[in-house]
């Protein structure tokens, strides 16, 4: 048994915080050890209190898997003192920090909160209580999927953590808000329709967006499907050019009022998602298969073609079996050919049936 372990005794915890990720990707794919806290959780009478940034409650109110939800970053100099006052009114017992942030590190001791868990990157060990070394056997640069580096410290804390599959689910809420968007756009979810998600957190991770507006025609006009295009709000002019460059005229979920939240429902009902290496991936891959294993749905129908450029896909695996990946090997994403991704998308739907 590890040194971490050994001198976490669960019996005598009352309240446990986990900081969250910041990235919606990160956030999604944290779900499993999320899971695996639960379910230890239930055992004990153990409250767990989730520390997100802004939109994170959003994604992750509905699942169950938080009994409480804090909002807030340390942003700016006298961030860490000013919210770990804030996280000293929650009273945990112990946190587990899930970023390597330097400042949440400096947040949670600030807090006073006793016992600090999370790896011992960016100098911050001393901040910690139970630094943990890296999961992967070659250190800290060998690439790992988040959800086996996140599954990694609950094993260490002497969890069962092995169950990689992640799990969001809409509240009755942002299903409702989701139907009122998909009826205020015309779309039927049962005469199908295919997302396309054509932006990310930088530029270079973006196939270019006039081969989006073709793909959305060839969607259309060879499987009948109408497509939606998603995106944040900051997107919003990335997403109307490919809307008005589509002959097929897809719908604008962003000005649609697209959320985090009813997206959950929104990609789950979905026939295809055709993505870059974003956060709209790990919220469709969740609330697909959660849908199907609450009954909502008969199967992880929907169909995920996933593309990527210069990030490596190791970092990002996730336990979704209707997934094909087209990777330039870490070259720009103008390499990859229309031709390959609408192939790509017509086996997925034929596979459908």
């Amino acid at each position: 048994m590890s040194r971490a372990a050994a001198a976490l005794d669960w019996a005598a915890l009352e309240r446990l915080l986990i900081i969250l990720p910041s990235w919606v990707g990160d956030a999604t794919m944290a779900t499993p050890l999320l899971r695996a806290l639960r379910t230890n959780a239930q055992s004990r009478h153990l409250r767990l209190v989730g520390y997100m940034r802004h939109g994170l409650d959003e994604l992750l109110d509905g699942g169950g898997l938080l009994d409480e939800m804090i909002v807030g970053r340390p942003e700016g100099a006298t961030g860490p003192w000013r919210e770990g006052r804030r996280l000293t009114t929650a009273r945990c017992d112990a946190a587990i920090l899930l970023p390597n942030s330097w400042r949440l590190a400096a947040t949670v001791r600030l807090a006073g909160i006793p016992i600090r868990i999370g790896y011992n990157r960016e100098a911050r060990g001393w901040m910690l209580t139970h630094p943990l070394p890296s999961p992967a056997p070659g250190g800290w640069k060998q690439p790992i999927p988040a959800i086996d580096y996140y599954l990694a410290i609950g094993r260490t804390l002497g969890l069962a953590a092995d169950d990689r599959r992640m799990s969001l689910r809409a509240s009755p809420e942002q299903q409702r808000a989701a139907e009122e968007i998909l009826e205020r756009a015309g779309v039927s979810a049962r005469a199908g329709y295919a997302i396309l998600n054509p932006g990310a957190s930088k530029a270079e991770k973006r196939w270019p967006a006039d081969r989006f507006a073709s793909l959305a025609d060839h969607l259309a006009q060879r499987h009948g499907l109408r497509v939606l295009v998603n995106g944040s709000p900051r997107e919003g002019d990335l997403i109307e050019s490919i809307c008005r460059s589509a002959a097929s005229q897809p719908v604008n979920l962003v000005q649609a009022g697209i959320a985090l939240g009813p997206l959950k429902y929104v990609t789950s009902r979905a026939r295809l998602l055709v993505t870059n290496d974003t956060g709209t991936r790990h919220i469709a891959a969740a609330s697909a298969m959660d849908a199907q294993e609450s009954g909502h749905a008969e199967g992880p129908r929907l169909g995920i073609v996933s593309l990527f450029g210069p990030t490596d896909p190791r970092w990002a695996q996730i336990e979704y079996p209707r997934e094909k990946q087209i990777s330039t090997g870490g070259e720009p994403m103008t390499e990859i050919a229309l031709d390959l991704v609408c192939r790509a998308c017509d086996e997925m739907l034929a596979a459908q049936g």
